[in-house]
């Protein structure tokens, strides 16, 4: 069984070495006393066959047709989980299938990307980096091995097992947070398929790593550390975003692929390099009934920035980019260009100047790509608590990270691309602040048992932050980003009828922009293998949806449906995170059968 596992492992490429060392180090094991000729051997599986169906509730402006009650989702999930014991190793395989069916929806998405691809002269390019082919691509990951091996592991406990090892792909959670991340940035995310409505465990890119844990018992504590060497595929970095125009693009990119006129995802860049290695250590203790721990991160920032090309000799310089609007040419981080160009008219860009030397726009001359998706390197230094209030009846938690130098986009927030002069790095506290109550409804609501409940707060401070920065929460989207960024969500759960009838509701509201968005769902179980949840994903806002604004000056209020509605962008600079998704209610429909 372990040569087995280890040939699909090595498939990866960069895991041959360690794989090796497994079967050594199996092979001494099992040869050990106490093994003999018979070693322990136990293999056991579970898991689940999944139809998750998506209807939506509104029209969508990028689509010619009526949206409401059509399908925007029809895929099937096979999971299968594998527990396999060979002595003292403990193995952990996870594999996941998944397979969409291109909807009506999305072929209105994807003709929609060939025409603004033609508009720009890139020959209907879409899909993976911007090369024409499947636009399925971004739904249906499962096409290579280490796609739908999603975790292969073993664990080890050495040393009178003082010392737990966990090696191979696997995922490592530090932190407490659910929707908006803090400590628990070791891996990035994939947003693609449902936004943020999966479970983490779902939607997290598992990584090759080395995770030790020794317990610290005469300090009432336990050291936590990581490594992670470098050997993951690039497609398993960072977080990945609908740029290619899928279905949770925000509003109105639906249909409109980045990917055509940008690098995809850049893995290589000398402030960003996939192959760098990164670590972490954590302290985990109590002291007398109160949880705490202390942190260190060394990996790469979870959401894309944009670096814009700013040369033509085939560099992209991190931090330092040039961008002209409306004629007039400004410089970030470098000398002054010798001269912007000017799309012709009618070309699709003729409504920016690109102040970029040696590297033209398309339709301007040639060329087509004008930056990169890339994830920088960052530290993340962090701190939780956790601990139980008796006068509430309620477990308090608190997790403080601390980044110093984060990278943000920024500049020209009236622009079609504001955010894409280039990066500003700001020192940046997130703080989570969590409530977790059982309430005890049985006789009022008539539930089978206490029910929990959570609220969470989460803020993002951005130290010395200066409204004349012009920071964007994302590129390509003009609201400024403010000092505080406060959300506030709750989450309950209740049990009817012997937890077979299973209610929820999950809300969350932008305290600093307004607008939030609501999860009501109910789940009924029937039987031991089958489950059918029926889920409402609802998002209210105050109305500052995307708008197409005349000239782009500031202060211009006239707005028609220019050029940059249908291609690169349009121009605002009110829309916050919960405008981004409006028009976007839908019903989930999930049929699930465990084995």
């Amino acid at each position: 069984m372990v040569r087995k596992n280890c040939t699909s492992i090595m498939k990866a490429g960069g895991f041959l070495l360690g794989c090796g060392a497994l079967l050594a180090a199996s092979s001494s094991a099992l040869a050990g006393p106490g093994y003999g000729d018979e070693p322990t051997y136990t293999f056991g599986y579970s898991g689940y066959i999944r139809e998750t169906i998506g209807v939506s509730l509104e029209d969508h402006d990028e689509t010619s047709a009526d949206d409401k009650w059509r399908m925007t989702q029809a895929k099937t999930t096979l999971q299968l989980d594998f527990d396999i014991k060979t002595g003292p190793l403990n193995w952990k395989v996870v594999t996941r299938f998944d397979k969409e069916i291109q909807t009506d929806y999305l072929d209105d998405l994807e003709e929609r990307s060939n025409n603004t691809s033609a508009v720009f002269g890139l020959n209907g390019n879409y899909g993976k980096d911007g090369i024409k082919g499947d636009y399925m691509e971004q739904y249906d990951t499962t096409d290579e091995v280490m796609d739908w091996l999603r975790e292969v592991y073993f664990d080890v406990n050495l040393f009178d097992d003082r010392l737990f090892v966990r090696v191979g792909r696997q995922q490592l959670v530090w932190g407490e947070s659910d929707f908006f991340q803090a400590m628990d940035v070791v891996h990035g995310y994939d947003y693609r398929g449902r936004l943020f409505y999966e479970n983490n465990e779902e939607w997290r890119k598992p990584l090759m790593l080395f995770n030790f844990q020794l317990a610290v018992d005469e300090w009432n504590g336990t050291l936590n550390w990581f490594v992670r060497p470098g050997w993951d595929r690039a497609e398993d970095m960072g977080s990945n975003y609908n740029i290619e125009g899928g279905r949770w693009i925000p509003h109105p990119y639906r249909g409109v692929d980045f990917t055509s006129f940008t690098n995809s995802y850049r893995t290589d860049h000398d402030s960003g390099d996939w192959d760098d290695t990164t670590y972490g250590i954590r302290w985990n203790g109590t002291w007398g009934s109160i949880g705490y721990s202390f942190a260190y991160l060394k990996t790469f920032n979870a959401a894309p920035i944009v670096n814009p090309r700013s040369s033509g000799d085939g560099e992209d310089l991190f931090y330092h980019g040039f961008w002209g609007v409306e004629g007039e040419t400004k410089a970030y981080g470098g000398d002054e260009p010798a001269g912007g160009k000017s799309c012709a008219a009618g070309s699709g860009l003729d409504t920016l100047d690109l102040a970029i030397p040696g590297i033209s726009p398309p339709n301007c001359g040639g060329g087509s790509v004008l930056g990169d998706w890339m994830y920088p390197e960052i530290d993340v230094y962090g701190f939780t608590i956790n601990g139980f209030n008796q006068a509430m009846d309620a477990t308090l938690s608190a997790e403080i990270a601390y980044i110093p130098n984060k990278p943000y986009n920024y500049g020209s927030l009236m622009s079609d691309l504001p955010g894409w002069n280039g990066v500003k790095e700001k020192d940046t506290i997130n703080v989570m602040l969590r409530i977790d109550k059982e309430f005890k409804w049985m006789e009022t609501l008539g539930t089978h048992r206490p029910s929990l409940s959570s609220v969470q707060l989460f803020d993002t401070w951005i130290l010395a932050h200066d409204d004349d920065d012009e920071l964007v929460e994302f590129a390509s989207f003009g609201a400024p980003k403010k000092e505080h960024q406060a959300y506030l969500t709750i989450f309950t759960l209740l049990n009817f009828n012997r937890d077979t009838i299973n209610p929820s509701f999950v809300a969350g509201t932008d305290l600093s922009r307004g607008g939030g968005f609501a999860i009501p769902a109910v789940e009924f179980v029937m039987g031991d293998n089958w489950r059918f949840k029926v889920e409402a994903d609802l998002w209210w806002n105050d109305g500052d949806k995307k708008k197409v604004c005349g000239s782009g000056t500031t202060g211009d209020s006239s707005c028609d449906t220019g050029i940059g509605e249908q291609n690169l962008g349009v121009r605002e600079n009110s829309a916050g995170f919960m405008d981004w998704f409006a028009d976007d209610n839908q019903l989930v429909f999930k049929l699930t059968r465990q084995f």
